[in-house]
């Protein structure tokens, strides 16, 4: 398959062929020797607390180009729950990682816009994650592919040749994997929360092989019914817990752990985004054994990988350095990807190696409208079922180890049941 003809055609303009990072363009370049007249200091918040040394060579490239500037990086644990509460001040850094918590409709409120689409859409893709109206509020730090990571050698121990690409050919891998080698199947990683959600939005477009269905799925009273891209993904857990294809005690998981028993071979299979890769990489004597697949299901014959940005990048429109604050999400989206083993978002940047040889096809959610996003809030609310929070996807865990007050098919049933009242509310 020819990746890059795929984007071109499939993500209109996402990741197309076009201008190359730093040539052709008309704006004044990161590079570039500030006049020295912005001066001031910029705090800089983000999720990533591993990466304290790549951050600190931002900081002296970036001053080193700026006279009188002064970059502070704040790296938050549990960023997602404190920036909650710190977006409810002004107090939220110059420059910041853009939380889930702030919906489309509230972006004008709380970040400076970074420019207009017609500006920025032959440089930069993946805008429509910040996109309200064709103003753009925040830059993509970097995109990922949404899927499965996974330890080649596992695998082939327990003689597997070729990745599964149906929920039955999944459930015989574990199966496979459990029998043969001494390693974890498939590992939950229940505690890390952020984590599950993996197993939910992440995987719309890869389950159900439709671009629109992430947005479509706010208005979708079989949403978590059975056949549906929900219900599909979820069995997939629920199925394994219940056979023990899983950690021994999932309620003591720990993510650091995992990565590590990946990268020595001990973990087979885990939900993740492809910028783990690189992580789990890092930990290995043999990096070569961890790869990426799609989600193991057929749509009409084709798998899809959904490349999704990771966060946007965007500046507090309290900010005393506006401008200064936006050159440097410029600066910044351009050096991250490569430092994170993530899909550049600056047209035309090469692909990352473990999405160069995939047979499945890649694309990108379609973008919703301002309504949609309005729509998708109210019906969060109402229904008391967040697509970003993991609680209910613990409960599937719950119930395949034969913890729950019901079985997987009554609580979908609930869900679903809860999903159509926000529905209803909406007059939808």
């Amino acid at each position: 398959m020819k990746i890059r003809k795929q984007l071109a055609v499939l993500i209109a303009g996402a990741l197309a062929v076009g201008t190359l990072t730093g040539c052709g363009s008309s704006s004044t370049s990161t590079s570039e020797k500030s006049d020295g007249k912005s001066g001031g200091t910029l705090t800089v918040l983000t999720h990533r607390t591993d990466m304290d040394a790549v951050f600190a060579k931002y900081k002296e490239e970036f001053e080193s180009k700026h006279s009188g500037v002064t970059v502070n990086f704040e790296s938050l644990n549990d960023y997602q729950n404190t920036m909650n509460t710190r977006m409810g001040t002004e107090d939220y850094g110059d420059v910041l990682m853009m939380p889930a918590n702030i919906t489309k409709n509230q972006y004008k409120d709380f970040y400076e816009p970074m420019g207009t689409e017609s500006e920025l859409k032959d440089k930069y893709g993946f805008l429509d994650n910040a996109n309200v109206d064709g103003t753009i509020y925040g830059l993509s730090t970097g995109a990922n592919a949404n899927g499965f990571v996974y330890n080649e050698k596992v695998l082939k121990d327990a003689g597997i040749t070729q990745v599964p690409t149906t929920p039955e050919e999944f459930q015989a891998a574990l199966k496979a994997i459990k029998e043969k080698t001494s390693a974890v199947p498939l590992y939950t990683n229940y505690v890390a929360d952020w984590s599950l959600t993996n197993w939910t939005n992440a995987q719309f477009v890869n389950m159900s092989g439709d671009v629109d269905y992430p947005n479509k799925v706010i208005y979708d009273k079989n949403a978590f019914g059975k056949g549906s891209p929900l219900y599909t993904s979820l069995k997939l857990l629920n199925d394994a817990v219940a056979s023990k294809y899983v950690e021994e005690d999932p309620m003591t998981s720990d993510w650091e752990k995992s990565k590590q028993d990946m990268a020595d071979n001990k973990i087979g299979i885990m939900a993740l985004g492809s910028w783990a890769i690189g992580q789990i990489q890092a930990k290995s004597q043999t990096p070569e054994s961890i790869k990426f697949m799609s989600a193991p299901v057929n749509n009409n014959g084709k798998q899809v990988i959904q490349i999704a940005s990771d966060y946007m990048m965007g500046v507090n429109i309290h900010s005393k350095n506006k401008d200064l604050a936006k050159e440097f999400v410029r600066f910044f989206v351009e050096k991250y990807p490569n430092d994170s083993n993530m899909i550049s978002s600056i047209v035309g940047a090469k692909l990352p190696d473990y999405l160069s040889g995939s047979k499945a096809e890649l694309v990108q959610q379609k973008m919703g409208t301002t309504q949609s996003t309005v729509d998708l809030d109210k019906v969060q609310k109402e229904s008391l079922i967040n697509l970003n929070d993991s609680k209910w996807v613990k409960t599937v865990i719950e119930i395949g180890l034969g913890n729950g007050k019901q079985n997987f098919d009554e609580y979908m049933a609930s869900l679903n049941k809860s999903w159509n009242t926000g529905i209803d509310s909406i007059g939808k």
